[in-house]
């Protein structure tokens, strides 16, 4: 089985990386794909960049040319759900655009504007956060949007919740999620809270993200200690 590991900035995935063993990498359209092996398991890790077309482009190249087997998207995001605190983690269920027409998404293939993470890969997520040594966050499952905005406006933020009541909002999941589906790839979310979306979040992004990435990376090791062979 081959993992393929997303992230949109290199923080996210930087602590991965340095614990692979890399036993090759290749540039294809301006990404970098390492290629190795990360607590036993074979795995292809790779930074697409912000935004849902980066993620898409990347993602299906893990689909087309490596032919992965499971896709998990790791990184940071901002709360909207009232009981998240910083470094709280969420592992999607469902995800979807905020900033698209879910109803033209619904009318034309593959005919869905809500893409269903894997539920035996939600629940090895869960359980990779519960046995996390030392963690410091609580862990909760739910809907994650994306869109091709950082939130850090309150207006929008609260413009979000009221239209979609997500646990979390940011920038790329959704957007893996449509390619997981159109590939037939289990798929998972992990994203950990660098700030809550409001009018204080350029700040606090800049102070707790890296930390953040730090966590969702550590969840993925565990998960991959967990999975079985």
């Amino acid at each position: 089985m081959v993992w393929g590991i997303i992230g949109a900035m290199d923080s996210e995935v930087e602590l991965l990386r340095s614990h692979m063993q890399i036993e090759k990498t290749e540039q294809r359209s301006g990404l970098t794909f390492y290629q190795g092996t990360l607590q036993g398991q074979q795995v292809i890790v790779v930074v697409c960049s912000v935004g849902k077309v980066n993620a898409a482009l990347c993602a299906q190249t893990l689909a087309q040319v490596y032919h992965v087997d499971r896709l998990i998207n790791t990184g940071v995001a901002g709360a909207l759900d009232a009981r998240l605190d910083i470094f709280d983690v969420v592992v999607s269920d469902t995800l979807c655009y905020h900033d698209a027409d879910l109803d033209i998404f619904d009318r034309y293939p593959p005919y869905a504007s809500h893409y269903q993470a894997n539920p035996e890969m939600v629940k090895l997520a869960v359980k990779a956060c519960e046995q996390v040594s030392g963690r410091e966050f609580h862990c909760y499952v739910g809907q994650i949007v994306s869109g091709d905005r950082f939130v850090s406006d309150s207006a929008l933020k609260q413009d979000i919740v009221q239209r979609f009541s997500p646990m979390c909002v940011e920038m790329e999941g959704a957007a893996v999620g449509q390619v997981a589906l159109a590939n037939q790839i289990p798929f998972v979310v992990l994203r950990s809270m660098s700030d809550k979306a409001d009018d204080s979040a350029d700040v606090s992004f800049d102070t707790f993200a890296a930390k953040a990435a730090e966590h969702s990376a550590g969840i993925i090791m565990k998960m991959l200690e967990l999975c079985d062979r």
